[in-house]
């Protein structure tokens, strides 16, 4: 089957939305379709990645146009390449299948999460948002959803039972656990994602800051919180975390890392916080569960849904329990055999030390049976023979 992907920036950039492009296209691939990735930028141009056909597409750098305008050329570019089947991710791209349609083409809406919830939206940007997701969502025949959240979502709002399936976000799984709790005393706190208001990583911060000044005493070296990901440092919100980090004492912001970088910064860390208030289905989740680390998150629906009650749960938008929660992590994971020779086996931290490695386990399992690129893939690939 021929099928085109229209709606995000370059595959090998930062996003949800790119990262979902690029692995599902390349496992497509590797099950015999013929996959182009359509993906926004300031030139045109075509390479090849494994088996998968990149095209960029020159648009305006215009916040407001580009996608709208990448989406229209593309809707035309992969016409006139007589593609079978066109996905769309999100509904600014979508505006335009219906000339597809006509050609008796396919099309897909893919959701990415709730972009209505962001809290960088003004009131009326969220009401223009919505309705924009509602006209999308009653015009598109197929609707694929990375979340079971969103499905009940789109079912529930707007009457799409029988069109709308959840197709989840996936990772890769590592060849060996990254981490071993058995060995762990030092306390490094990993942050990896988006740094965006929604993340909630200045209440982190300030929960750390807590957090670390009441942690015991011990011969390991004192936590620390190293924060990776996106951050833009001309904005309000991102001039607050860099001030936060350079007068928080233990605090290392490390920017975007990719790769062995990323790799290594996952084996490192012995505790995963996630504290946001909005998620699709967060990938950096699944990454640390993938490997095996205790998770701290805040209980909303989409990390629920990830990890079901592998994780130590937090209020969310609550600095008063982020900072309880991670301040008794930080004492059972001092609690190393060298340290508490003679401690009473049920003291709190050691009972809390079991219980997160048995959460390390079970969310370990949780991703292998069903948050990999392969089972996803299955999915996709039944639901696009089915229509």
């Amino acid at each position: 089957m021929k099928i085109a992907m229209i709606g995000g920036r370059d595959i090998d950039s930062v996003g949800g939305i790119e990262y979902w492009m690029k692995h599902l296209s390349r496992h497509l691939a590797s099950r015999g379709h013929e996959v182009t990735v359509y993906c926004e930028s300031d030139r045109d141009a075509v390479r090849y990645e494994d088996e998968v056909k990149v095209v960029s597409v020159k648009a305006p750098r215009n916040r407001y146009l580009c996608k709208i305008f990448a989406s229209w050329r593309a809707t035309r570019m992969a016409m006139d390449f007589g593609v079978d089947l066109i996905h769309y991710n999100v509904w600014p791209a979508f505006i335009w299948h219906f000339l597809a349609e006509r050609k008796g083409i396919v099309t897909i809406l893919m959701g990415h999460g709730f972009e209505w919830k962001r809290s960088k939206y003004n009131v009326f940007q969220r009401w223009i948002l919505r309705l924009c997701e509602a006209c999308a969502a009653r015009s598109a025949r197929h609707i694929v959803l990375c979340s079971q959240e969103q499905t009940d979502w789109y079912v529930r709002r707007y009457g799409c039972e029988g069109k709308a399936a959840t197709i989840p976000s996936a990772v890769e799984l590592p060849r060996a656990a990254s981490w071993d709790l058995g060995s762990a005393c030092a306390s490094t706190l990993l942050y990896m994602g988006r740094i965006s208001p929604e993340k909630n990583v200045d209440l982190l911060i300030r929960a750390f800051a807590r957090a670390r000044a009441s942690a015991p005493p011990a011969t390991a070296a004192s936590p620390r919180l190293l924060l990776a990901g996106s951050l833009d440092a001309s904005s309000a919100y991102g001039r607050r975390i860099l001030s936060l980090v350079e007068n928080t004492e233990g605090v290392t912001y490390l920017g975007e890392v990719f790769g062995e970088e990323k790799e290594h910064l996952l084996c490192e860390a012995i505790l995963f916080c996630l504290p946001s208030s909005v998620e699709g289905l967060p990938v950096a989740l699944l990454e640390a569960a993938a490997r095996r680390i205790p998770i701290v998150a805040s209980d909303i629906p989409s990390n629920r849904e990830a990890l079901g009650d592998a994780a130590c749960w937090v209020v969310p938008g609550d600095e008063a329990s982020l900072g309880q929660m991670l301040q008794a992590c930080f004492e059972a994971l001092s609690a190393c055999d060298g340290f508490v020779q003679d401690a009473d086996t049920d003291s709190a931290p050691l009972v809390l030390r079991r219980r997160l490695a048995e959460n390390a386990e079970e969310a370990h399992r949780r991703v292998a049976e069903g948050f990999t690129w392969e089972r996803s893939t299955a999915l996709y690939d039944a639901y696009i023979r089915s229509l």
